[in-house]
């Protein structure tokens, strides 16, 4: 299935992919005219584990309040069992599966049970192998068949089939709601005996059944899961309704065929069929009317683990057949299995969370306890495994977490008894980090837990993972120790980032002692050393302030909650305060608070005992404090873990300082110091996924980040601003070598075409495609900017006239312009530069006539000849500080380079360039001296005028062109700012 623009009858649906589905289908009106609207969905989303999602909750939501019918593909997940899509999950969708033109079921087509209940979907099958459709030109799904057709296989082909099968019944009977609509389709579908209900639904759509029946049927027998009982179970029922739509009395066969996975009959008595109206198998249908049919299942007489399907059959006396399938599944013998949990201090947790899943069966359970000491499972009988986190809440205020510890029972065995296991955090260990050879101060920031157990082939996979900010507080992280998995494997992801603290606190006088702080998030930074006396404000009420002379000072605050003290910030800040230092009055671990961004004056908190002392020496006289600060931490460690096999007996770890590689980061900023977010995944080895919490930095700052080297992989994120969600990234990398030097620019002006490229080639073109990717970069050549990017426009020119995007290339020799603005939608502090890009690339260039492009056949459609266009890309390295500013009154010296896309292998030749400044964004415009340095490469030399006669920035004009024609020009709106 492909996210994309999705064909609705009667309307149109633009969907951006499946993330964003359920707010457009929630924001649609659908009471449009009167009758059934028919939704065609060729779009799905993958499902893990059992229960509703928001995209299908939608579907049922809108199907219930109004008329429409959402005709939804099942996915190409197959040929596995309970592997459909959502939101083809939905009860109310018509679930559509794939067979080929003999109503061979696709391989690719995703099948049931429905995950979780076991309840039948597919509803109904259709073509959907090597369907010719219609081609939009110069689009690449499928194996192209010429201009205007390509031959595509999956259940997104298969549905259009169905959607247009409900648009013919819809048209021949406009009083037909969506549902009963379905109701026709599916009771009239072609059944093959070759096929399941879970793998074909009612079976394969037939419109000439279904266009004016004379009998219809509503409702199935399908039971879904029965849930394991341990004495008499209660009798099931459904309810089947048959309609007589002629004009005469009608006798009606019923027939029922329903056999166990294994192929056995079911025991006498266990599916029976009952109603009035019914005798011996023959329902009688008065002319018009309706009668009702109880289709009973007695499990009392299926044992257990026993998993049956088959169909009802009625066929009238006209020979008019319908069916409906029959499905249930009988859970497999169960017992209780409790877990008992104790949190560190041998009571009741905050907050546990895990879950239950089956190593050798398809178990699958997660729960959330809060503040709950035991919970049972009812288990059937198999071998289980239960991961999860333990939290332990602050003694007297549970709400605040003490630690936060893993914990694994990899080895349960349900047989024939019930059992009790126990989660004892008292036994937990902290996870720590020594880096031996470093002397300097270091405060824990991010840290990561994550566990995955399976079977050991490749199923029965599970995965559970938690990620924070400590940034100096002393709440624990650890682990509870676990015997060893005695099958499949077990494995604990641990991750510590330490930093130099951002913030210190030591008492000068009366004498000299160090108080542990931790600087709220948000809270101002600020650099150097602050030395202030020290007033006691008790509770930072403005009372407080109003008889205290705070002008200069820093004040103590005693709270009862540090992670509310906005309030008291403020009114310290009015009176004049230098910095504020808040100390709990509760008892509990040192917490680092909480404040809101653009308070004005910089904010620690201790922790209750060192606030006792700060009072303590108060009452005695007066207090000299000295707090330093640093804008960003210049150093930080980044340890990623892997244990295997088990839970160790100790979380706790030790590292050399010369096992790290450096990375010479600096945070570039746009004009002004600004707060942003970097975010570092870090994967040991065997580690499938990375969870991180991002971490507060200082843009326009530079720091040395030491990454643990060997085989772990990581990647950083760099966002520009907490108000923007403008973030550079970069690929996965590793650093097999300790004791190595890197250097990385991040938001470097001027904003540009990234040189990263994860294809094979970029602005080339083959004999079934053409590939233009442009994503916007900073100075870094392997950087991206995959969120938050400014909005993208083009227009495209062939031989001096503007034509349309799905028509652009042509097969003969043709002069071509692409045309890009690049549109920031809002600027934010420290994000100012390069909010307007302007690019327009001109060249030549025809149909290509041979594999010019390495590995460029392993795109998909497979082409056979591949080019690179002949398009320039402008390049730039300025050497500005970490502020993107150049120095103002005197000459800047700066280089640009015309590069060729990935795939070329041409000549890099430029024939010249050419550079233009403008200091009123544009307005006019003054040209640099250009010089070449190499074939492709010239040096600028730009005369910037006094700060005072500019507006504080510089915008680019650049052209770069070669001797063969090509030519690129580009405009960077305030490219970067003076000093």
């Amino acid at each position: 299935m492909a996210p994309g623009a999705d064909l609705l009858i009667g309307k149109v649906l633009n969907n951006a992919g499946t993330g964003a589905t359920s707010e457009i289908l929630a924001g649609m009106d659908w009471a449009v005219g009167q009758g059934a609207d028919i939704v065609n969905m060729s779009l799905g989303a993958a499902v893990s584990a059992p229960g509703g999602d928001v995209l299908s909750e939608a579907v049922d939501a809108l199907s219930d309040s109004s008329e429409t019918l959402f005709v939804i593909a099942a996915g190409n997940s197959g040929p596995g069992a309970s592997t459909l899509g959502s939101p083809g999950i939905a009860d109310s969708a018509l679930t559509v599966g794939a067979v080929d033109k003999s109503d061979v079921l696709a391989s690719f087509s995703s099948r049931g049970p429905r995950l979780g209940d076991n309840a039948v979907k597919p509803d109904i099958t259709a073509p959907g192998v090597g369907i010719v459709a219609a081609r939009a030109k110069g689009t690449a799904m499928g194996t192209p068949v010429d201009e205007h057709y390509t031959s595509a296989n999956g259940t997104s082909m298969a549905t259009p089939h169905v959607a247009g099968a409900a648009a013919v019944l819809a048209q021949r009977h406009p009083d037909w709601t969506g549902r009963r609509i379905k109701d026709a389709l599916t009771a009239h579908a072609r059944t093959s005996a070759a096929h399941s209900p879970f793998q074909q639904g009612y079976g394969r759509v037939d419109i000439p059944a279904a266009l004016d029946p004379a009998l219809e049927l509503s409702g199935r027998a399908d039971f879904g899961l029965l849930d394991w009982q341990k004495g008499t179970y209660p009798k099931q029922t459904r309810t089947l309704t048959f309609r007589n739509s002629g004009t005469a009395d009608t006798t009606v066969n019923l027939t029922t065929a329903v056999k166990t996975k294994g192929g056995a009959a079911l025991a006498d008595g266990a599916l029976t069929l009952s109603g009035p109206g019914m005798s011996d198998g023959r329902l009688t249908l008065p002319a018009g009317g309706s009668a009702e049919v109880t289709v009973t299942l007695n499990p009392n007489l299926v044992t257990p683990d026993t998993q049956a399907t088959g169909y009802i059959t009625a066929t009238a006396a006209g020979g008019e057949t319908v069916r409906t399938p029959v499905a249930f599944t009988m859970a497999p013998e169960h017992h209780d299995v409790t877990v008992d949990f104790k949190d560190r201090f041998g009571g009741t947790p905050a907050y546990v969370v895990f879950t239950a899943h089956g190593m050798d069966n398809s178990t699958w359970e997660h729960r959330a306890l809060l503040r709950q000491g035991s919970t049972t499972l009812s288990l059937p009988v198999g071998r289980f495994s239960i991961e999860g986190l333990l939290n332990t809440g602050v003694p007297g205020d549970p709400k605040r977490y003490y630690a936060t510890d893993a914990f694994d029972l990899p080895n349960i065995t349900v047989t024939d008894r019930d059992q009790t296991l126990t989660v004892d955090g008292t036994e937990a260990t902290d996870l720590t980090v020594k880096v031996d050879g470093e002397k300097r101060p270091l405060e824990r920031g991010v840290w990561m837990l994550g566990l995955t157990r399976d079977d050991g082939a490749g199923g029965h996979t599970n995965g559970i993972y938690d990620s924070a900010l400590l940034n100096g507080a002393e709440a624990r992280i650890g682990a509870v120790p676990s015997e060893r998995a005695d099958t499949g494997t077990l494995r604990l992801f641990s991750f510590l980032a330490q930093r130099e603290p951002i913030a210190r606190l030591s008492v000068t006088g009366p004498e000299e002692t160090v108080i542990p702080v931790a600087m709220p998030n948000l809270a101002p930074r600020f650099e150097g050393t602050k030395k202030l006396r020290l007033v006691d404000a008790g509770t930072g009420s403005a009372e407080d302030f109003a008889s205290l002379d705070a002008t200069g000072k820093a004040a103590l605050i005693s709270v009862a909650d540090p992670r509310v003290i906005d309030d008291q910030v403020r009114q310290a800040a009015e009176a004049g305060a230098a910095a504020v230092i808040v100390a709990p009055t509760t008892q509990g671990p040192l917490s680092n608070g909480t404040v809101s961004a653009g308070l004005a004056v910089p904010v620690v908190v201790t922790g209750h005992d060192s606030g006792r002392s700060l009072l303590g020496l108060l009452g005695r006289g007066e207090v000299t404090v000295a707090l330093s600060g640093v804008l960003e931490s210049g150093y930080t460690y980044s340890t990623p873990f892997v244990d295997d096999g088990r839970l160790p007996a100790s979380m706790a770890k030790t590292v050399d300082a010369d096992d790290f590689v450096t990375l010479d980061n600096t945070l570039h900023a746009g004009g002004s110091r600004t707060l942003g977010r970097e975010d570092l995944q870090a994967w040991a080895p065997n580690q499938p996924t990375s969870v991180r919490v991002a971490q507060y930095v200082t843009m326009g700052a530079a720091k040395d980040d030491y990454q643990l080297a060997g085989p772990q992989t990581y990647s950083r994120s760099v966002f520009a601003s907490t108000q923007s969600n403008m973030r550079m990234a970069e690929p996965m990398r590793s650093y097999p070598e300790p004791r190595k030097t890197y250097r990385e620019h991040w938001n470097g002006a001027p904003t540009r075409q990234s040189a990263y490229e994860s294809g094979y080639c970029n602005f080339c073109r083959s004999d079934v495609w053409t590939r233009v990717s442009v994503t916007v970069g900073d100075s870094d050549p392997t950087h991206r900017m995959p969120s938050g990017a400014p909005k993208a426009e083009w227009r495209f020119y062939r031989d001096g006239e503007q034509v349309a995007e799905t028509a652009v290339m042509v097969p003969q020799k043709a002069d071509y312009r692409f045309v890009q603005d690049l549109t920031r939608a809002q600027d934010h502090p420290g994000v100012a530069l390069g909010g307007k890009v302007h690019t327009e690339w001109s060249f030549t260039s025809a149909a290509p006539t041979k594999m010019a492009v390495e590995d460029c056949e392993k795109y998909t459609p497979k082409p056979t000849v591949c080019e690179n266009m002949p398009a320039i890309r402008p390049d730039y390295d300025l050497k500005l500080d970490a502020l993107n500013r150049a120095p103002s009154g005197r000459a800047f010296v700066f280089t640009v380079a015309g590069e060729r896309y990935k795939g070329w292998t041409g000549s890099t030749a430029m024939a010249g360039a050419k550079v233009s400044v403008s200091y009123d964004d544009g307005a006019t415009w003054q040209s640099a001296t250009t010089e070449r340095k190499n074939d492709h490469t010239f040096q600028v030399v730009a005369k910037h005028p006094e700060l005072a006669a500019t507006n504080g920035f510089v915008s680019l004009k650049t052209e770069v062109w070669d001797a063969a024609g090509s030519r690129t020009v580009q405009t960077v709106h305030r490219a970067y700012a003076l000093k």
